[in-house]
C-alpha cells in the first residue's frame, strides 16, 4: 500500500513524510530527492529539456519508486509539487496514474488554506524561504494561482498544513487508523 502526499511546493509535504514515517515505522520516497539524485538540478534540466521533457522523467522515476516498492508493506510517496497538474495527456500512462493517485484512500493532498489568497500568501512566504529554488514572488504566486484550483477539486483527504509537522503527522496518522490498523 502506498501513502501518497500531494500539494503545492511549501506545503509541507517531505517534512510531514518524515514525521510520519519515524511513527509508523516505514520508508518514504521524495520524487524530488529522487529526480535530484538520478538528473541534477531541476531548474537546469527543464531549462534543457523543457517542462513536459521533466515531466515525462518525472513521471517515470515515479513508476520506477512505485515498481520498486513490496506491495505488502506500507510506503510513503511524496510527490513533486506539480506532478498531479501535468498536462493529462503528457504521456500514455499519466492519466491513469492520476486517477489512481486521486482516488486512493491513502493519498493526502497537503496544503496550509482551503482559500486561494490565504494560500498563495502562506506558499509564498514559505517557498522564498527557501534559498535552494530559482524562484521570485511573482513566479511562485503564478505557480499556486495556476495548480490552486486543480488540488481543491481532488477528491482525496485534505489536510491543512498549518501547524508544526509533527502535529500534521499525527492528524494523517489518525485518518490511517481508520482505514488500517497500524498498531
Amino acid at each position: 500500500m502506498i501513502i501518497h502526499f500531494i500539494g503545492p511546493g511549501g506545503a509541507g509535504k517531505t517534512t510531514t513524510a518524515i514525521h510520519l514515517a519515524q511513527k509508523i515505522g516505514v520508508s518514504y520516497h521524495d520524487l524530488d530527492q529522487c529526480f535530484l539524485t538520478a538528473e541534477g538540478n531541476i531548474s537546469q534540466y527543464i531549462n534543457k529539456n523543457s517542462y513536459s521533457g521533466y515531466a515525462i522523467r518525472n513521471i517515470q522515476l515515479y513508476l520506477k519508486i512505485r515498481e520498486s516498492l513490496d506491495p505488502t508493506r506500507l510506503n510513503i510517496i511524496v510527490c513533486s509539487s506539480g506532478f498531479m497538474t501535468y498536462q493529462i495527456d503528457i504521456c500514455p500512462s499519466y492519466k491513469k496514474i492520476r486517477q489512481e493517485i486521486e482516488s486512493n484512500p491513502f493519498t493526502f493532498l497537503l496544503i496550509p488554506s482551503l482559500e486561494i489568497e490565504s494560500c498563495t500568501k502562506e506558499i509564498i512566504r514559505r517557498q522564498l524561504k527557501r534559498s535552494y529554488l530559482d524562484s521570485s514572488i511573482e513566479k511562485e504566486e503564478k505557480k499556486i494561482r495556476s495548480r490552486f484550483p486543480i488540488f481543491i477539486d481532488f477528491k482525496c483527504k485534505k489536510i491543512l498544513t498549518n501547524d508544526n509537522p509533527e502535529n500534521i503527522a499525527e492528524v494523517i496518522y489518525t485518518h490511517l487508523l481508520d482505514l488500517i490498523p497500524l498498531t
